[in-house]
């Protein structure tokens, strides 16, 4: 009887197949260590772009929060191309204002993060003469025409959202 052919056999191969199939999902579905609704950003952080609901700037706080992340906050020229590489490879990202967790609400003219770090000023992040309009506009975004440079904008207006999280 050749061994090949016995239906056990088949059935245990058959299984194994679909056990493997379901761990690759599973895999996929962790995808680069990064919990869904994120993905990777690189190899230390995981993105995740709303691109479809707007939210008010605490609104937007919060909805990262509530997925265990952060409204996005960086210092650096490397993050910055990382976002905007990002968000440029995708017709549903690229054409959108998205907030950053900076914002001066606290005290007038300093600028700080979600997480009480300072936000950097000036060049090469906020966009010419930018922020400028005092007491009125107290969040920061990232404005889609100019290429995604930081802007102050009253806190209640909607914007879209992206969080961040360690992977």
């Amino acid at each position: 009887m050749n061994i090949r052919k016995h239906p056990v056999i088949i059935a245990l191969l058959n299984m194994s197949h679909l056990l493997l199939a379901i761990l690759a999902a599973m895999s996929a579905l962790v995808a680069g260590d990064c919990p869904l609704p994120y993905e990777p950003l690189d190899d230390t952080r995981c993105i995740f772009v709303d691109p479809f609901v707007t939210y008010t700037w605490q609104e937007a706080v919060d909805h990262c929060k509530v997925h265990a992340g952060t409204l996005l906050s960086f210092s650096d020229c490397e993050t910055s191309a990382l976002i905007y590489d990002y968000l440029r490879s995708q017709d549903a990202t690229s054409n959108k204002n998205y907030w950053i967790g900076a914002t001066d609400q606290a005290e007038e003219g300093v600028w700080k993060f979600t997480d009480g770090s300072l936000a950097p000023m000036g060049v090469p992040f906020w966009g010419p003469a930018e922020p400028n309009n005092g007491a009125t506009y107290n969040c920061a975004f990232m404005q889609h025409n100019n290429n995604h440079y930081w802007y102050d904008f009253t806190c209640t207006s909607k914007l879209y959202s992206i969080c961040l999280k360690d992977a």
